[in-house]
């Protein structure tokens, strides 16, 4: 059995966000969201002579530009605001599975409801149906990391 514990604090956000987002369907801009946008802006616009229905169009553009540009702030200011924000999270892996309580929220994953578990850069990513889960390797060794390839490939 192994026993670590963290704190979520800013720093363990960002690195949460930025391994995350990689994973994520939602981590390119909506290119064409904002192109159509801008097209109906100007057919409103110019050719309806609708102008407050065309600046609208326009802004709502503008609106999804920056929502993808200040994602990873908004995304961290939203986790800093919760009431786990720098609260210890204790975390226990074992052979049924892996569990990380602290005292707002708890996970307990099972090996067999594991889809995947993928390595990246900082930490592992473990995929289940509906959710993913984060954990740093700050927190785990390198034992520990081959325990949990190790189960999840039953």
């Amino acid at each position: 059995m192994f026993q670590s514990e963290f704190t979520l604090d800013k720093r363990y956000f960002q690195e949460c966000f930025d391994e995350s987002v990689k994973m994520s369907q939602h981590h390119k801009p909506k290119y064409g969201l904002i192109t159509f946008l801008i097209s109906l802006g100007f057919l409103s616009h110019y050719l309806l002579n609708q102008a407050y229905l065309g600046n609208f169009l326009f802004l709502l553009a503008v609106l999804e530009g920056v929502a993808f540009y200040y994602k990873r702030p908004w995304w961290v200011a939203r986790q800093m605001l919760s009431r786990a924000s720098g609260s210890k999270v204790c975390l226990t892996i074992d052979e049924e599975g892996i569990k990380a309580e602290n005292p707002y929220r708890a996970f307990y994953v099972k090996w067999q409801d594991i889809h995947q578990v993928v390595k990246t850069e900082q930490g592992i990513i473990i995929q289940q149906h509906r959710h993913n889960q984060y954990i740093s390797h700050n927190v785990l060794n390198d034992e520990i990391l081959d325990f949990i390839f190790s189960q999840t490939k039953k």
